[in-house]
């Protein structure tokens, strides 16, 4: 899909239907989702944990399951 600008833009159709989201609030940044994610998409940036690829994720609930703190959830 092309915009104004005539650059390639991401269509709707390309993003995942479901995204795991965390809620910082909640995380105490302890790691243990980190580990528990087989396909390594977590990671520790700037004391925050993040999502790297949510294309990537087969969304097990691996690293939603370790989190004692219930703060990944999918949204």
């Amino acid at each position: 899909m092309k915009n104004n600008e005539g650059k390639i833009t991401e269509s709707s159709e390309d993003a995942p239907r479901t995204q795991w989201t965390i809620d910082y609030k909640k995380c105490t940044v302890c790691g243990e989702c980190i580990y528990a994610c087989k396909k390594r998409l977590l990671e520790l940036k700037n004391k925050r944990i993040i999502i790297t690829d949510q294309f990537s994720c087969d969304w097990c609930g691996d690293c939603s399951s370790a989190c004692a703190y219930e703060a990944i959830v999918l949204t």
